[in-house]
């Protein structure tokens, strides 16, 4: 069978990394994440995957990022049964097949040609529908509003340290003003990381360059009063098992070296 060429933007290119994490991570004993439908995917599309097999790094930590915010999703749904989530910059991400709970409300919302490659391995339904737009516009927010009922969960996965600080401020004044109340999970990254980012183990394979960078994500707090921050989650919390995976000197330089520590962090914080 002929495979399916991508026709990507440079930061759009990226949402293949985190694809090929998953579908790798099938490999392993006692996976962080099952996704057979991201290693269907990743056997149907033509790219070369492979220049991605010695970014350990990466591979593992996309995995433990989509683990924490899967178990978030969970728990917001345990809390709002009939919720509305909407992933920012979904890319081909499958957080839906992994957590539906049969009642939420779903809006993968993407940039045009992100949207265009996922219609060729996702279908909307009822509950789960695709947004074409930037997250930064705000022409799609009445379509969510419409059937949204109780506070929204928002996610952003691989997405906001590709942004300006303006506009990664414009986006969280535009979701605290358009949905009171809602949640946001996303990742984030110092200063210093950005500044290194030429060693980064797979983003060096593509074009895309980080942008934003938070020496401290609290600090979100000093941008308006209204950002909560419920709970901060660096590679270092989660257990040991997971963080075996790692090598040895990366496990000790990001457990023991504070400002390593917590130059990458996953960030639950509630907009009003």
């Amino acid at each position: 069978m002929s495979k399916t060429k991508v026709n990507l933007g440079v930061i759009q290119e990226t949402l293949l990394i985190t694809l090929y994490a998953r579908a790798y991570e099938l490999q392993e004993a006692d996976p962080i994440i099952v996704d057979p439908k991201s290693a269907e995917i990743v056997r149907a599309i033509d790219y070369d995957f492979h220049k991605f097999a010695t970014a350990k790094n990466s591979q593992i930590g996309c995995c433990l990022r989509g683990m924490v915010l899967d178990n978030w999703v969970r728990t917001y749904m345990t809390q709002h049964p009939q919720g509305t989530v909407i992933e920012i910059g979904s890319g081909l991400n499958t957080r839906f097949e992994r957590v539906d709970n049969g009642e939420v409300r779903w809006f993968d919302l993407d940039l045009p040609d992100s949207i265009a490659v996922r219609r060729q391995f996702f279908e909307e339904t009822e509950r789960r529908q695709f947004i074409s737009a930037s997250a930064l516009d705000t022409d799609w927010i009445e379509q969510v509003k419409a059937v949204s009922t109780e506070p929204c969960m928002f996610l952003a996965e691989g997405v906001l340290m590709y942004l300006s600080e303006q506009q990664v401020k414009l986006l969280f004044a535009n979701l605290l003003q358009e949905f009171a109340s809602c949640f946001f999970a996303f990742d984030s990254m110092s200063p210093l990381m950005v500044r290194n980012q030429k060693y980064h183990d797979s983003l060096k394979y593509t074009s895309a360059k980080f942008d934003w960078g938070i020496a401290n994500i609290r600090k979100i707090h000093n941008w308006d009063g209204h950002y909560q921050v419920i709970e901060v989650c660096t590679f270092a919390d989660l257990p040991a098992k997971y963080i075996q995976r790692f090598s040895l000197i990366n496990r000790l330089l990001f457990s023991y070296i504070p400002i390593l520590r917590d130059s990458y962090r996953l960030a639950l914080v509630r907009l009003g």
